[in-house]
């Protein structure tokens, strides 16, 4: 199973001069906890709700004036859709993230792809998998 079965494709981006407070409006608009940071047509970082109170709140950053540029993560782990779902999964485990943005060969941003897609991906392979093996066991029904 490839990424791009499981992503959450066109994801809404924010600039990176985009406030904080406008950003946080997206986020509950969209029912999100981040938003990927697109310039242009290329990446440049992430923004959580997290980064939002810990980097900016609670540094005394004005919501009001203060840019998404001023809080967000600049380091962004990302996937191709071309990736294989375990694989994506192991990566995220090792770099200790919920999300990658999906991205084409030129840093475009194509979509997300979070924990709980992969999670509800593999648990729906691995119950599958389970159905499979009991349709295949032989019947201790007796025949008629």
């Amino acid at each position: 199973m490839k990424i791009r079965d499981v992503m959450t494709p066109d994801a809404v981006a924010a600039h990176p001069g985009t406030t904080l407070m406008a950003a946080a409006e997206m986020m509950r608009l969209l029912n999100v906890g981040s938003l990927p940071v697109v310039d242009g047509e290329r990446v440049v970082g992430i923004l959580t709700d997290r980064d939002i109170v810990v980097r900016g709140l609670a540094l005394g950053f004005n919501p009001r004036t203060a840019s998404v540029a001023d809080v967000m993560t600049r380091n962004v782990q990302t996937c191709s859709v071309d990736d294989d779902v375990e694989e994506v999964a192991h990566q995220m485990r090792e770099l200790q993230v919920r999300r990658l943005l999906v991205v084409d060969e030129r840093e475009r941003l194509i979509g997300i792809v979070s924990l709980g897609d992969l999670a509800m991906e593999m648990e729906d392979q691995r119950l599958a998998g389970r159905v499979l093996e009991g349709i295949s066991e032989p019947s201790t029904a007796m025949a008629h």
